[in-house]
């Protein structure tokens, strides 16, 4: 005794009817998710967090952009301080 009794078909997608889950963030520069270890992956992280601040209002944009003006002044004094180094030296 067979269970079916014509044939089954068994190439079927059974998550056809599913929604589709989120699609992952694809940066339009580049067409495609960078590996975040290369240097077009840290340029698209770049790019996201300036696209992010852009967005950002009120306190929140304030404490963003204090935080960058402090990477930046911090970025700038460790420079000055090795050049003063090196002259010094």
């Amino acid at each position: 005794m067979r269970v079916y009794a014509g044939g089954v078909w068994t190439e079927e997608q059974y998550d056809d009817d599913e929604p589709a889950g989120p699609l992952p963030y694809v940066d339009g520069a580049w067409g495609r998710t960078a590996n975040p270890n290369t240097v077009d992956g840290e340029l698209q992280n770049l790019a996201a967090f300036g696209n992010g601040l852009a967005r950002l209002s009120g306190p929140r944009r304030t404490g963003a952009k204090l935080v960058v003006w402090l990477i930046l002044i911090s970025t700038a004094l460790t420079v000055i301080y090795g050049i003063i180094g090196i002259f010094q030296s």
